[in-house]
C-alpha cells in the first residue's frame, strides 16, 4: 500500500490560518493535539465494514487463486513450461503481498494508530509490499516479452535453452525488486508527535507506521522514480508488445483468409485477444490510481481540496492494489484451456492420455539435444505460411 499518511489527510480537512492555528495550540490538551495531528483514532464504520468486506473477499480469493496456480503448475510436468514459470513467480509474488500486507493495513482502518508491531516489522512491511509489487510488474513485463518474442519474433525464441534463461530472469527480478524496494524500507519509520509541543518528547500513543514526506531526504525522487519505473516505463512496453502482437495477429488472419479461404477467426484466438486486452487494462485499472495517489501526495499536499480527494483515493488504489494481486490468476490462467484442462485434471486426479502425451511430446522437444540448425530450419519452411490453426498452437503453446 502507499505508506503516507491516512490520519494526516483526516486531520488536515480542518482548513485554519496561522493565526488560529497557535491559538488553537495554546490552550489544547494532549489528547486533542494527537486527534488534531492524527486524526480520529477509530475510523467511522460506513467506512471500516465496507472496506473489510471488500478486503476480505479479495483475501480469500487471491489466497484460492494464487495457491491454485502454484500447485496446478508444480504437480503437472506439462504445465513446466517458460510461460508458466513466470506465473509461478507471479503467484508467489502476490501471495506473499495479500498475506503480509492485506491483514495488516486492514488492521489500521480498525485502529490509526499506535503502532505496536515494533520498527522492524514497520520496516519489513514496507519492504515486503514494496518488493512483491515491483516483482508482479516486471514479472508481467517479462512474461509479455516472452510472447511478443515467440510471436513475432519465432526463430529467436529457440536460440538459447528457455527454460534456463527463463530462470536466470526470475531471479533478476527479485534481485531488482528488492534492492528497488530498500529505499522504501529505510525511510519508512514509526512517527510520533512531540508533548509538551517541541520538547522532542516522543508520546507513544501517537506512532504511527509510514514514510511521510519529512523522512525523504527533499533531494530524493523516491515516489516520482517508483512511478515512472514501475508504472509508465512497464505500461508503455505493454501496450506497445500487445499492439505489435495484435498486428501480427491480424496480418496473418487476412493473408491466410486469402489463401486458405478462411473467413472467420477461431474461437481460440478470439480468447487470446481478449486476454491481450484484458492486461493492458488490468495493468492501468489496477496500477493507476495507486501512483496517482503518490505525485498527489506530492506535490498537491497543500492544495485545500487535496486532502478529500487523497482520502478517497486511498481507499480506492487499496481496492485496486489488492485486487491486481487477485485477478492475475484469471488473466494469465483460466483464460488458458490449457491451464484449465491441468486444473481439471489436478482436482479430481483425472488423466488425459491425449493431453499428457503431447505434452510430454512437446516437453521432450524442447529439451533434447537437437541443434539450433534444424528448429531454425523447420521454422524457416513454416513461418511464411502459417496458417489460422498453426497460429493458434503458437500463441497457445510456444510461450
Amino acid at each position: 500500500m502507499n505508506y503516507t499518511n491516512l490520519n494526516e489527510t483526516i486531520s488536515l480537512n480542518l482548513i485554519f490560518t496561522e493565526s488560529n492555528y497557535e491559538k488553537i495550540l495554546e490552550n489544547i490538551t494532549l489528547e486533542d493535539y494527537i486527534i488534531f495531528s492524527r486524526g480520529p483514532k477509530y475510523l467511522s464504520l460506513k467506512i471500516v465494514i465496507p472496506i473489510t468486506i471488500i478486503y476480505s473477499v479479495l483475501f480469500l480469493s487471491g489466497l484460492v487463486g494464487n495457491i491454485a496456480v502454484c500447485f496446478v503448475i508444480a504437480t503437472n510436468i506439462s504445465m513446466h513450461t517458460p510461460t508458466n514459470y513466470y506465473l509461478f513467480s507471479l503467484a508467489l509474488s502476490d501471495l506473499a503481498l495479500l498475506i503480509l500486507g492485506l491483514p495488516n493495513d486492514l488492521s489500521i482502518y480498525w485502529q490509526q494508530y499506535p503502532w505496536v508491531l515494533g520498527l522492524f516489522f514497520c520496516k519489513t512491511r514496507a519492504l515486503v509490499s514494496e518488493m512483491c509489487s515491483y516483482v508482479s510488474v516486471l514479472t508481467i513485463v517479462a512474461f509479455s516479452v516472452e510472447r511478443y518474442i515467440a510471436i513475432c519474433h519465432p526463430l529467436t525464441s529457440y536460440k538459447t535453452d528457455k527454460l534456463t534463461r527463463v530462470m536466470k530472469v526470475i531471479c533478476a527480478l527479485w534481485i531488482i525488486s528488492f534492492f528497488s524496494a530498500l529505499p522504501f524500507a529505510v525511510f519508512t519509520t514509526i512517527n510520533y508527535i512531540d508533548w509538551p509541543i517541541g520538547s522532542g518528547i516522543a508520546v507513544n500513543e501517537s506512532a504511527f507506521c509510514a514514510m511521510l514526506k519529512d523522512n525523504v531526504p527533499p533531494d530524493f525522487p523516491i515516489y516520482e522514480l517508483s512511478s515512472v519505473l514501475f508504472f509508465l516505463l512497464p505500461a508503455f512496453v505493454l501496450t506497445y508488445l500487445y499492439i505489435r502482437i495484435g498486428l501480427i495477429i491480424s496480418k496473418n488472419q487476412n493473408v491466410n483468409g486469402s489463401i486458405h479461404g478462411e473467413q472467420r477467426t477461431s474461437q481460440s484466438r478470439k480468447s487470446i485477444v481478449r486476454m491481450l486486452m484484458a492486461v493492458v487494462v488490468a495493468f492501468f485499472i489496477c496500477w493507476a490510481p495507486f501512483h496517482l495517489q503518490r505525485v498527489m501526495y506530492i506535490y498537491m499536499s497543500n492544495l485545500p481540496i487535496f486532502h478529500i480527494i487523497n482520502m478517497w483515493m486511498y481507499h480506492i488504489s487499496g481496492i485496486l492494489y489488492y485486487f491486481s494481486a487477485t485477478v492475475n490468476p484469471i488473466l494469465y490462467n483460466l483464460m488458458s484451456v490449457k491451464y484449465r484442462t491441468a486444473f481439471k485434471q489436478t482436482l479430481f486426479c483425472k488423466k488425459d492420455s491425449r493431453y499428457n502425451s503431447l505434452a510430454r511430446t512437446s516437453s521432450n522437444k524442447e529439451s533434447n539435444g537437437r541443434s539450433n540448425t534444424i528448429r531454425k530450419h523447420f521454422y524457416k519452411l513454416r513461418i511464411s505460411t502459417l496458417n489460422s490453426a498453426e497460429l493458434d498452437e503458437v500463441l497457445e503453446t510456444q510461450i
